[in-house]
C-alpha cells in the first residue's frame, strides 16, 4: 500500500527526517525499503506482515509512528466518532436480512439528493497518490475512508435496490454475477453475496454489482461499511482470481468496531462534497457487542524473555503509547507484578503473554539490546539432522568452473514427462491431491526437468551447460519409497569426448576410484546413443552413473534440435567415497619423451582395453592422450618418463616396440 507522508502528518506530528523514520519503522517490524519524492511529497510503500491488519490504514500507521517517536496522535477514530450531522427529516426505508456468520457487522446510512460529480482537486490528488484512479466524488470518498481506517465501504444507488431489501447470503455455486466494471463471473460455493429481491447486487468485499452501481443520474444512496468473514473472503478471492484493496484487508481481519467511525467520516464527506441530506438513522446491524479482551503479562516473565531489566513505569508507558490499557496488580512485589492489559479490537494479533512481551521489545528497540555472548557452552556434539555442505559446495564449484550453470526445479512432475522418458506412471509415487496435472508425480529422475530447461533456453543460447543436484524418489508405494540424491548434467553439442573428459576430471578431483564400461544390449539403456555411452562403476563394481550422447528419439520428444550429452552421478555414493586427501607429485627432474602412435583398432576392441594394455606394458608410460580419430584408426600421444634418469631415443624405441608387440598379440591392434 502507498502512503503519502503529508497525509500521515495530518494525524501524527513527524519531526524526524524521513530516512530516520523509515529506519525506526523497519526496526519495529513495519519494513519501509522503498519511497520516492513526488510533487514535493514523500510516498512510501511499507511491507505489512499478515498478522497486522491495523497497519493497512493511515490510522494504524499513525498509531505506530506516534508510539515509536513519542509524539502526539490525532486519532481519526475519535475525530470521526465526534462528527455531528443534522437529524434526518425523512426516514427512507431499508430492510436487512443479516447473516452474521458471513458478515458479523454492517453499519449503514441513507443519503438523499446527492450530486455525483468529479471530486475536488485535493481528494483527486490523494486518490492518485495511493495508486488509484479518481472516479467520482462518492467512489473517491469510499476509497479515501478505506485507506484512512482500513474498513471496507460501498455505495449503492438506493433507488436501484429492489424492494429496498438487503439480504446477506452465501452463494450456492454457479450463480452469474456482473460487476460494476462490466465483467461477468460465475460464483463459487459459499461466496458472500448481498441480494435484493431476486438478484445479486454485491459481492462483498471484492466487487460491487452493475445493477446497483451509482451513475451520474443517482440521487439517493445507501452507504455501508461491513466486516466480512476472512476465510470465506480468501476462498472466494482465490477461486475467482479476483482481489481488491478491500478484500486484501478483509482477509486479514477488519476491526469490527471500525465500521461506525468509517461510515460517519464518509457521511460527513458526502454531505460536504456531494450535497444532500441524511435520510435515515445510523443503522448498525450486529448480533453482539465486540468488546476488548484482557491478556496478562508478568513482569518477571518479561525480563526473563527479553533478558533486560525494565522499570514498571516504562513498561506501562510503552503499552499506553500503543493505545493498550494496562492495569497493574501485586504492586508490592516487583517480581510478582502482573500487567492485566486490555486489548482493543483493532489489535487481533495480541492474544497471549508473549505477544505483549514482543510489543515491549519492539518499542524498546532490538538494536538497543546489549551484545552478549551465549550463556550456554558451544556445542561439540553433532546436531541431529545436521548436514555438512562442504562437499556439495566443492562439487558445484568444479561444475561451475567447467562452465555449467545450476538450476533448481520442482520435485513434482507431470504424467506427460514420465511417458516421454519411458517411465511407467503406475510405478511412480503420486500425490493424492495434486495442485495441477503438471505437478502430479514425485520425480524418479532429474533428467526430464533438465530437458525442459534445455528446450526453454535453446533459442537464446548457442551453448548450453546445465546441472542440477537434488532428490529423486524411487519406489511404487510409500512403504517402499526411497529418497536419493543425484546430480545430473546436460551439455549441448556433438563433442562427446570433451564432455567425457570433464566427467572424468570431476571424479578425479574428488578422488573417486572408478572405471567406465560401454553399454551393452542387456543394459536396456534407451535414453542415450548406444555407440556413445559409458556406464560408470566404482572400484568395487557399484553403479555410480553414466555419460552418453542423448538419443535422437529422446531429444525429438522435447523438440530439441541439436545434439546433447547427458550424464548422471549418484551423489550419495560420491559423498561416501570421496576423500579430501590430495596427492601432490614434484615437478619431474628429468624431461619426458613424447611421441605419437597411430593404431588401427578392430571394431570389437574397446579403447579402454587398449589403454590398459599399454599401461601394463611398461611403468615408464606416464600418460596417454587421444589426439585424433579417423575411421578405424586412433592417434595416441604417449609420454614416457623416468624420475631417476634421462631417457634416450633407444629407451623410447624399446618401449614402443614392446607396446606394439603386446597390442598385436593380445588385442590384434596394429600400427598404422
Amino acid at each position: 500500500m502507498l502512503i503519502p507522508s503529508s497525509w500521515l502528518k495530518e494525524y501524527v506530528d513527524i519531526k524526524l527526517p524521513f530516512p530516520e523514520l523509515a529506519l525506526k519503522l523497519s526496526e519495529a517490524g513495519l519494513t519501509v525499503e522503498k519511497w520516492e519524492e513526488k510533487d514535493g511529497d514523500i510516498i512510501f510503500d511499507p511491507e505489512v506482515t499478515p498478522n497486522r491488519p491495523d497497519w493497512l490504514s493511515l490510522c494504524g500507521i499513525a498509531r505506530e509512528v506516534a508510539a515509536l517517536t513519542n509524539t502526539h496522535l490525532k486519532d481519526p477514530n475519535e475525530i470521526a466518532l465526534n462528527t455531528k450531522y443534522k437529524t434526518p427529516k425523512t426516514n427512507y426505508e431499508i430492510t436487512l436480512k443479516p447473516n452474521y456468520a458471513a458478515i458479523p457487522r454492517m453499519t449503514s446510512v441513507i443519503v438523499q439528493n446527492v450530486k455525483v460529480k468529479p471530486s475536488p482537486d485535493w481528494l483527486q490528488k490523494r486518490i492518485k497518490q495511493i495508486g488509484l484512479r479518481p472516479i467520482n466524488n462518492l467512489v473517491d470518498i469510499t476509497n479515501f475512508v478505506l485507506w484512512t481506517f482500513g474498513s471496507p465501504l460501498h455505495v449503492f444507488d438506493y433507488d436501484k435496490i429492489r424492494g429496498h431489501q438487503i439480504i446477506v447470503d452465501l452463494a450456492k455455486g454457479g450463480e452469474p454475477f456482473r460487476s460494476l466494471d462490466g465483467l461477468n463471473y460465475t460464483l463459487p460455493k459459499n461466496a458472500i453475496i448481498i441480494k435484493d429481491v431476486g438478484r445479486i447486487i454485491d459481492l462483498p468485499p471484492l466487487k460491487g454489482g452493475e445493477n446497483s452501481a451509482i451513475s451520474p443520474e443517482t440521487k439517493n444512496v445507501l452507504l455501508h461499511s461491513i466486516v466480512c468473514d476472512p476465510v470465506l473472503t480468501r476462498r472466494t478471492s482465490q477461486s475467482l482470481g479476483l482481489r481488491s484493496d478491500s478484500s486484501a484487508i478483509s482477509e486479514r481481519g477488519v476491526d469490527p468496531n471500525g465500521t461506525v467511525p468509517a461510515v460517519k467520516l464518509a457521511l460527513k464527506m458526502i454531505l460536504d462534497l456531494a450535497g444532500g441530506e441524511v435520510a435515515s438513522e445510523l443503522l448498525d446491524h450486529k448480533d453482539h457487542n465486540f468488546k476488548p479482551w484482557t491478556v496478562e503479562m508478568g513482569h518477571n516473565k518479561l525480563e526473563s524473555v527479553l533478558g533486560l531489566k525494565f522499570e514498571p513505569k516504562k513498561v506501562v508507558q510503552a503499552l499506553v503509547s500503543l493505545q493498550l490499557k494496562p492495569n497493574m496488580t501485586n504492586l508490592t512485589n516487583k517480581s510478582n507484578l502482573i500487567y492485566a492489559v486490555e486489548i482493543p479490537t483493532f489489535r487481533p494479533d495480541l492474544k497471549i503473554e508473549e505477544d505483549l512481551i514482543e510489543e515491549v521489545g519492539r518499542l524498546y528497540g532490538y538494536n538497543h539490546f546489549p551484545k552478549t555472548l551465549p550463556a550456554s557452552p558451544v556445542p561439540t556434539a553433532k546436531v541431529a539432522y545436521a548436514k555438512n555442505y562442504d562437499f556439495e559446495y566443492e562439487v558445484k564449484q568444479i561444475l561451475q568452473s567447467a562452465g555449467y550453470s545450476e538450476i533448481y526445479t520442482y520435485s513434482l512432475v507431470s504424467e506427460t514427462q514420465l511417458i516421454k522418458l519411458g517411465i511407467n506412471p503406475g510405478k511412480t509415487l503420486r500425490v493424492d491431491n495434486p495442485i495441477s496435472r503438471d505437478y502430479e508425480y514425485l520425480r524418479p529422475a532429474l533428467v526430464g526437468n533438465l530437458l525442459d530447461a534445455y528446450k526453454l533456453n535453446q533459442a537464446n543460447f548457442p551453448q548450453i551447460k546445465l546441472f542440477e543436484l537434488g532428490k529423486e524418489y524411487k519406489g511404487e508405494s510409500l512403504d517402499k519409497a526411497k529418497e536419493e540424491y543425484w546430480v545430473w548434467g546436460i551439455e549441448s553439442g556433438e563433442n562427446f569426448h570433451q564432455a567425457k573428459g570433464f566427467f572424468e576430471l570431476l571424479l578425479n578431483n574428488i578422488n573417486i576410484n572408478y572405471h567406465l564400461r560401454p553399454i551393452e544390449p542387456s543394459d536396456h539403456f534407451n535414453w542415450c546413443h548406444p555407440g556413445r555411452t559409458a556406464l560408470v562403476f566404482t572400484g568395487d563394481k557399484k553403479y555410480l552413473g553414466f555419460i552418453g550422447e542423448a538419443h535422437p528419439s529422446l531429444l525429438a520428444k522435447w523438440a530439441i534440435k541439436n545434439r546433447a550429452v547427458i550424464w548422471e552421478l549418484d551423489y550419495g555414493l560420491l559423498e561416501k567415497l570421496a576423500t579430501s586427501e590430495k596427492k601432490y607429485h614434484p615437478i619431474p627432474k628429468y624431461p619426458p619423451v613424447i611421441e605419437d602412435l597411430s593404431l588401427i583398432i578392430p571394431d570389437d576392441i574397446l579403447y579402454s582395453d587398449v589403454v590398459s594394455a599399454i599401461k601394463r606394458t611398461s611403468l615408464l608410460v606416464n600418460s596417454i592422450d587421444l589426439l585424433d580419430t579417423h575411421e578405424d584408426s586412433r592417434t595416441l600421444r604417449l609420454t614416457y618418463l623416468d624420475e631417476s634418469r634421462n631417457l634416450s631415443d633407444k629407451d623410447a624405441a624399446e618401449i614402443r616396440l614392446k607396446i606394439l608387440k603386446t597390442l598385436k598379440e593380445k588385442l590384434g591392434v596394429k600400427a598404422k
